[in-house]
């Protein structure tokens, strides 16, 4: 579970929001004013309503899976195997994605990367030092494409 999201389970309604921040529930969990108004998407992700303000947004919105089409484990997965791989081109090589949507994938993990890193050492059994070696490879390649830009 990330976030409140179970990838495949119930949702915790208490875990969300109101992201309407003309919303007198904006940013406040467990207020009851939350609903399932419907599902959507090749994921099935919940489209979330606030019953205050009637606003709509997505289960996954403020997460690291926002607006992306792969499933969730996939994303995960994926950026795990990069000490393994030992860089972008091997794991597009291996995992059959776009070195572009690898890169993206990891720009979007970083900006996460306490909820990724717990993700990590829970539900993939990964070690602290694997965890640390990703986050080491994802800082150099970040410097490397801020030289080459």
């Amino acid at each position: 579970m990330i976030g409140g999201i179970g990838i495949t389970s119930e949702i915790d309604f208490s875990q969300f929001f109101c992201w309407n921040k003309d919303c007198p529930d904006y940013g406040i969990n467990n207020q009851g004013n939350i609903a399932l108004k419907e599902r959507y998407g090749k994921n099935n992700h919940a489209l979330l309503k606030c019953k205050t303000c009637k606003k709509c947004f997505s289960e996954t919105r403020g997460t690291v899976f926002f607006q992306l089409n792969t499933p969730e484990e996939e994303i995960l997965r994926t950026v795990a195997m990069i000490p393994e791989k030992g860089g972008i081109r091997g794991l597009a090589r291996a995992t059959g994605h776009s070195k572009d949507t690898i890169c993206r994938w990891l720009e979007i993990a970083g900006n996460h990367s306490k909820e990724v890193t717990n993700y990590f050492l829970t539900n993939l059994n990964l070690k602290r030092v694997e965890v640390d070696e990703i986050w080491s490879y994802i800082k150099k390649a970040k410097k490397c494409n801020r030289r080459g830009s």
